[in-house]
């Protein structure tokens, strides 16, 4: 099993980032950035962390940080209208919503230009 605070802090310094400004970045003292380097199951989360600092994907060194596979969306249910006045008065009530909509960007956009 890879030590992962060795790799961890091996990608650090070949980021070329000074260890003064990691450990302010991640809101910890320095000695216990050297410390987090010496374990050898270092917390994912942790890692993820110092990635974001350094600019690096540690996702490359550690499968496991790859996000998983996104679920697909359940089915959507057929819309199903009773009648014609059913239609006419959901195409009133989502047309009011769009005019309302409307309305507020213009007024927006009218308060932009002031």
């Amino acid at each position: 099993m890879a030590h992962r605070g060795e790799i961890v802090a091996e990608a650090v310094r070949k980021s070329g980032i000074k260890l003064s400004k990691l450990h302010n970045a991640l809101k910890i003292s320095r000695p216990t950035l050297y410390r987090r380097f010496e374990e050898p199951n270092l917390e994912f989360d942790f890692i993820r962390e110092v990635g974001k600092a350094i600019s690096h994907d540690f996702s490359i060194e550690f499968p496991e940080l790859k996000p998983p596979k996104p679920i697909p969306p359940a089915p959507i249910e057929a819309f199903q209208l009773e009648s014609l006045d059913d239609c006419k008065n959901k195409l009133l009530h989502v047309y009011s919503l769009y005019t309302e909509v409307l309305h507020k960007y213009n007024g927006l956009l009218m308060s932009m230009q002031k």
